[in-house]
């Protein structure tokens, strides 16, 4: 590394003071940003104010864009991107439900602090991540670091859900302008260089209306239900042929998680339902494209079809395909993060792979561009009860973030 681009490495890395991130972290999962259906005020809007207050403090560029009614993402920048590069930092406001608060050890939202950890819902997933970045933007702008390029840190909502505020992202004059992005993920500060793909097969089942002491004279769905359901190992196998194998990743999965009859309205006992739903949560790893796996989906329900005659099975992708992401170790960025971790940890990089979807597999699948998952936090805590962050995870993920905007944005 050149001289010119070590120190100025070093007077970043300098201005990340420990104490100011864990507090930022802490103020952000205290702010309950969980998103309730049906309730107006049950949105990443409060948490999307704070960092738009904190990032105008700090002096940053942003824009604020509208994404839903009371649903804004927060996109600021340091430099320009001209000539050069243009690198996101990616992180989200929205949190999952904290369910039961009385089965927490520490309250989900009072972001306590013990033996080094923050707990409270979001504080892997990813109210740390999102913190991390901010941080790493700041403490560039304080250290006067001259970037040929411009690193643009984005706070979108709705990762949880239908990943609106990527898309969005991605109609935007910002985001087109993109070159990259580390999505900032509970990742262990591992460089994960694929993401599992998700399809949400929606199965509605039509047979016909009968009484219970008369099941002749209709057509119960709910066999068919069943028909489908013993479908589903054999469904699973074609799919994981089809896929390719992955040195970081689980094979391909299908997993039934919605089941219900009637598919509306009340059920009654002795009432044979027109309808019935079924939903799969179908996991992918790199390979196929969509028109493949529809048609593995498409062979199963006609498969069960045939065993259940009389009932109508059909399927639709609920919020598309997200498809499995990969990108090479020889692309510029990812050699930007693994010399950043050597730089920011003075260790090796570790490699892994990300179990679930994330923003960056619209980011990839809509702009094209490379993306690298990484981030703090234990990859297998988020969505639990006792979520929690190790505070040094996090300081090193903020330190990662500054040398790999160096590297990759400097001249």
């Amino acid at each position: 590394m050149p001289r010119r681009s070590a120190d100025a490495l070093d007077a970043a890395l300098a201005r990340i003071d420990s104490s100011e991130l864990t507090e930022l972290t802490r103020e952000l999962v205290r702010i309950p940003s969980v998103v309730r259906p049906g309730d107006p005020s049950a949105t990443e809007a409060e948490a999307a104010r704070y960092v738009e207050r904190w990032l105008r403090a700090e002096g940053l560029p942003l824009e604020v864009h509208e994404v839903a009614p009371g649903r804004p993402n927060v996109l600021a920048w340091l430099g320009d991107a001209g000539a050069g590069r243009s690198l996101l930092l990616e992180g989200h406001t929205d949190v999952v439900t904290e369910g039961d608060p009385a089965e927490w050890t520490h309250p989900p939202f009072a972001a306590e602090v013990v033996d080094g950890r923050i707990y409270g819902r979001g504080a892997a997933d990813m109210k740390s991540g999102l913190a991390a970045a901010m941080i790493a933007t700041a403490a560039l702008r304080r250290s006067g670091a001259r970037l040929g390029g411009r690193l643009v840190v984005g706070a979108l909502v709705d990762e949880e859900g239908d990943m609106l505020g990527a898309r969005h992202l991605c109609t935007t004059p910002l985001g087109r302008g993109l070159d990259a992005a580390i999505i900032c993920e509970p990742e262990q500060n591992e460089i994960c260089l694929e993401q599992r793909g998700v399809v949400w097969a929606r199965v509605a089942i039509h047979g016909r209306m009968a009484h219970g002491a008369m099941p002749e004279a209709g057509v119960n769905p709910i066999g068919a239900v069943a028909a489908l359901l013993a479908e589903v190992p054999a469904l699973e196998r074609r799919l994981r042929r089809l896929c390719a194998r992955s040195r970081y990743l689980r094979p391909p999965t299908v997993t039934p998680t919605v089941v219900q009859a009637p598919g509306q309205g009340i059920g009654q006992s002795n009432v044979i339902p027109s309808t019935a739903r079924l939903t799969l949560d179908v996991r992918l790893t790199p390979g196929p494209d969509g028109a493949a796996v529809a048609a593995e989906i498409d062979a199963a329900c006609g498969r069960a079809m045939a065993r259940a005659p009389g009932a109508a099975i059909a399927w639709e992708p609920a919020n598309g395909f997200r498809l499995a992401t990969r990108v090479e170790r020889s692309e510029p960025l990812v050699r930007a993060v693994a010399a950043a971790v050597r730089q920011a940890t003075g260790r090796a990089p570790r490699w892994g792979g990300v179990p679930g979807s994330t923003d960056g597999t619209i980011l990839r699948t809509t702009l094209g561009i490379p993306i690298v998952t990484l981030g703090p936090g234990n990859r297998l805590i988020p969505h639990q009860v006792d979520e929690y962050v190790e505070i040094a995870e996090v300081l090193e993920a903020a330190r990662i973030y500054v040398a790999a905007a160096l590297n990759f944005l400097t001249p």
